[in-house]
């Protein structure tokens, strides 16, 4: 089976970077391409990004804070609907956007993702 991945983060995916690159006190917009890899090689191991990832989000949630709704929405559709923010991420949601970020897992075990996302 094969499924299509988008080079393009998902909602949730972004939270996940935001929180990341706001983690190792960088900014994730106006970079080089090199400056982008060079944050990405920093990234911690995927385990803990997901458990500091879903801390922050707990946080938010016992906190009562939601920044903001995930609005969906596609071809088709007669309206919008929403979800709320989330209050954790899945390890394959972190992993992922870890991935379209740049990050390049060991060889031996990154080569299967890389032929997953068609790199």
């Amino acid at each position: 089976m094969v499924i299509a991945v988008s080079a393009f983060l998902t909602s949730k995916e972004n939270i996940v970077v935001n929180l990341v690159y706001g983690w190792l006190g960088e900014s994730r917009f106006n970079r080089t391409y090199a400056e982008y890899m060079e944050i990405a090689s920093r990234f911690p191991k995927v385990a803990a990004c997901h458990a500091y990832v879903n801390e922050q989000l707990r946080a938010m949630a016992e906190a009562g804070f939601a920044p903001y709704q995930i609005c969906y929405f596609k071809a088709d559709d007669r309206y919008p609907w929403y979800e709320d923010f989330p209050t954790s991420l899945s390890m394959e949601t972190v992993r992922t956007a870890l991935l379209k970020m740049g990050w390049q897992p060991n060889a031996a075990a990154g080569a299967k993702w890389l032929i997953f996302l068609g790199l």
